[in-house]
């Protein structure tokens, strides 16, 4: 009877993380959602973000904790600003903005030059005031040489 309760406590935790981690991947769970969510939570969902991309060759040196505290800012950023696109945006989408402005969405690609294409001048001009320094090292390719050919 003890080894079926085990079990079963096991199953169902395994079924919460299956189901956090799906969640945290969807566009369901939003920036606007954040604040809200228990802190003992966040590890794991920002856990489940960086492995995802892991699997889209995608690496981080940040750990969960920095990705953890910059969604909190930058979570309350956007409700002050009353920048609802960013609200309505998935976490995961957020953190990939903010792994790129941090010079860490690690693909292969130059940096800036990635963040030219994803985030584009007006997403980079409206980071600026939460960003500014951050955005000047990325603009100078976050300290790694350019290839001149």
């Amino acid at each position: 009877m003890l080894f079926m309760r085990q079990t079963l406590s096991i199953l169902c935790l395994l079924f919460s993380l299956l189901a956090m981690n799906t969640y945290a991947q969807t566009g369901n769970f939003n920036l606007e959602n954040w604040p809200q969510t228990q802190a003992a939570l966040k590890p794991m969902y920002v856990k489940a973000i960086m492995e995802q991309a892991g699997v889209h060759q995608v690496s981080f040196t940040h750990p969960a904790k920095f990705y953890i505290s910059e969604l909190d800012k930058f979570a309350a950023f956007a409700q002050e600003k009353n920048y609802r696109p960013y609200l309505k945006t998935s976490v995961a989408q957020n953190l990939a903005t903010i792994a790129v402005i941090h010079c860490d969405w690690n693909n292969g690609v130059p940096p800036w030059e990635f963040a030219q294409k994803y985030l584009g001048d007006k997403q980079l001009e409206l980071l600026q005031p939460l960003y500014g320094d951050a955005i000047t090292k990325l603009q100078n390719n976050c300290g790694h040489p350019t290839n001149s050919q």
